[in-house]
């Protein structure tokens, strides 16, 4: 199913790390980031409910303001999450979640994220 690609714990870690995220970007960057907030809580929202489609599209749009704030610091780093928005986008759009989850792989590998795995 397509809403596999990113689990849960993944996306609550990085919820409770935008505190951490705003102490290095600064005051500037409070509200993007809690449009980030705001996108996330609703793709957990979405997921629970079982719109694995709209959790998806929540995070599409978290990752693009990411790339917003990227962009703002390091032009090369916000051209690479940009271009990963839309990958992502993409492949949501297609429902190929093999496509979308290595992208999300690739956000966490620059972001310095770790994948939670799921306990069997």
């Amino acid at each position: 199913m397509a809403h596999e690609f990113e689990s849960p714990p993944a996306l609550e870690m990085l919820l409770t790390r935008l505190g951490e995220m705003k102490m290095v970007l600064g005051p500037a960057a409070a509200g993007r980031l809690e449009l980030v907030r705001s996108e996330l809580t609703r793709a957990l929202a979405l997921r629970a409910d079982g719109d694995p489609t709209g959790a998806s599209a929540a995070i599409g749009r978290a990752m693009a303001e990411l790339a917003a704030l990227a962009d703002g610091l390091d032009p090369a780093e916000g051209a690479l999450m940009r271009a990963a928005v839309e990958v992502f986008g993409t492949a949501l759009a297609r429902g190929a979640a093999h496509e979308m989850e290595q992208t999300a792989d690739v956000m966490r590998e620059r972001s310095g994220a770790r994948k939670v795995e799921k306990k069997s």
